[in-house]
């Protein structure tokens, strides 16, 4: 067993627990013990002076003092072990003393004075130790002092053989109780055994892979279903970043092969000045389309990397959409499309990153115009429940239901309204949906039978 093991310090601890559990409660046994025999004693005791003062109510009155002897002599009221006892008058006269006490060596002294309960008290007389109940009876208008003594040797024997069978067996049950806590961690670690040697197998290229999920409804079970599902998403991410690669790769790939094709059949064979501008021209429109990828997933990046930091300040919206309608315009006339904005007169404060804020609006709005053949964009800006909101609807072909959990991914086409004649890679609504969430806002599509889309944007308001 490892020292540093979850198993070894699990069995440590019980150990240690255990042993201070054991020892408390052999101690806590032995004086237990020992008050419920004193008890038993002393009640004993209280017997035998009872029985003293009984005796001396018959006979005091009837007899004298050297009657009063021979009768304690000849009859016994106390039982076995009744020969320790002595009786004295008001005036320190005995009128009777056990043999064993009789002998002044080891006599026993009356006390001074005795509360009205009696004293009881422990001594120890030559080898033995007594139990000693004194106590005042009074008998007839006489007063007499009981002392009754009973010897503890035999009791303190018993409690000695008490303290030494505890001290044996503590250790036995401590020895037996850690071997059986060593098998009870060993068997209840088992299944974390199981899970370390699952996860050793799983690597990259074996994610799909799952950790064994017990069925005992305990904490290893909900680590079980835990790691699981962090595994479902490391998993996704995986996918998620090949598939990001192979896309952006992909995209990079056409427009990079159509300049230099381009380049190539230019510089063939001499040509005209028309043919050198055509071909530079188509040069230059690929290089825009790739410098405007490569800006969109370089944003992309530094927004996973956490490294596209916005500059948050409390801005008007109203007056941010103002500005980009005036861009919106230029767009929808690109496409015989007509543009309206619903702007309240009264501006809208919100907590947001200006440009940020503008590209975002500019986003959106392209989209539409680019799966919108024929009708018109609208925008309109409010505020509601101390949210802001931002809805741009279009009238193009629509997206379709199953399409609709997937635009805000990256790379992602619907088949109808998102291609590449339509001249988009796939990135701006992903950036939308980053902008959108850094502002700790959200946004949603909507579609509207039998045609037409409504992208909705919430974002916190600024009170007034």
């Amino acid at each position: 067993m490892k020292p540093h093991s979850i198993r070894f310090r699990l069995t440590a601890w019980y150990t240690a627990v255990l042993a201070l559990g054991l020892i408390a409660f052999g101690l806590l046994s032995r004086v237990a013990l020992q008050h419920i025999l004193l008890y038993s004693v002393d009640q004993t005791l209280t017997d035998r002076v009872a029985g003293v003062r009984l005796f001396l109510e018959h006979q005091t009155g009837a007899l004298s003092v050297e009657e009063i002897r021979d009768e304690f002599k000849e009859h016994s009221v106390l039982g076995p072990g009744g020969d320790l006892f002595q009786v004295c008058d008001a005036r320190g006269v005995w009128l009777y003393r056990s043999v064993p006490l009789e002998d002044d060596e080891v006599a026993i002294p009356l006390p001074g004075s005795l509360p009205a309960e009696g004293l009881t008290q422990s001594l120890r007389v030559r080898a033995s130790q007594l139990r000693l109940l004194a106590r005042r009876v009074d008998v007839l208008g006489k007063s007499y002092t009981v002392q009754v003594a009973v010897p503890m040797d035999e009791l303190n024997e018993g409690l000695s053989g008490f303290g030494w069978a505890l001290v044996v067996m503590i250790p036995a049950v401590l020895v037996a109780a850690s071997l059986g806590g060593w098998w009870m961690s060993r068997r209840a670690l088992r299944p974390v055994d199981e899970i370390i040697d699952a996860a050793r197998s799983i690597g990259e290229r074996s994610l799909s892979h799952r950790l064994p999920e017990p069925s005992t409804q305990d904490e290893l079970q909900r680590l079980s279903v835990t790691l699981n599902q962090m595994l479902d998403r490391i998993e996704g991410a995986f996918r998620r970043v090949r598939e990001f690669t192979a896309d952006a790769s992909h995209e990079l790939r056409t427009p990079v092969a159509l300049i230099r094709t381009t380049a190539e059949l230019a510089l063939r064979k001499p040509r005209d000045i028309e043919a050198y501008k055509t071909a530079l021209e188509e040069v230059h429109t690929e290089s825009v389309r790739t410098t405007a990828l490569i800006e969109d997933l370089l944003t992309l990046a530094r927004a996973d990397a956490g490294k596209a930091a916005l500059e948050r300040r409390e801005v008007d919206l109203v007056s941010i959409a103002r500005e980009v309608s005036l861009q919106a315009e230029k767009l929808a006339e690109g496409k015989n499309l007509r543009f309206l904005a619903d702007l309240p007169a009264t501006p809208i404060a919100a907590l947001a990153d200006p440009g940020a804020l503008r590209r975002l609006l500019l986003i959106v709005i392209d989209n539409a115009v680019k799966h919108t053949d024929q009708g018109e964009i609208r925008l309109r800006v409010g505020a509601r429940n101390g949210l802001s909101e931002i809805a741009v609807t279009d009238t193009g072909a629509g997206i379709a239901a199953e399409d609709l959990p997937r635009i805000f991914e990256r790379f992602y086409r619907a088949e109808k309204s998102r291609n590449r004649a339509a001249g988009g890679a796939g990135l701006g609504l992903s950036i939308a949906k980053w902008i959108v969430e850094a502002h700790d806002g959200r946004i949603e599509a909507r579609c509207h039978p039998p045609g037409g889309t409504t992208l909705r944007i919430t974002l916190p308001q600024v009170a007034a």
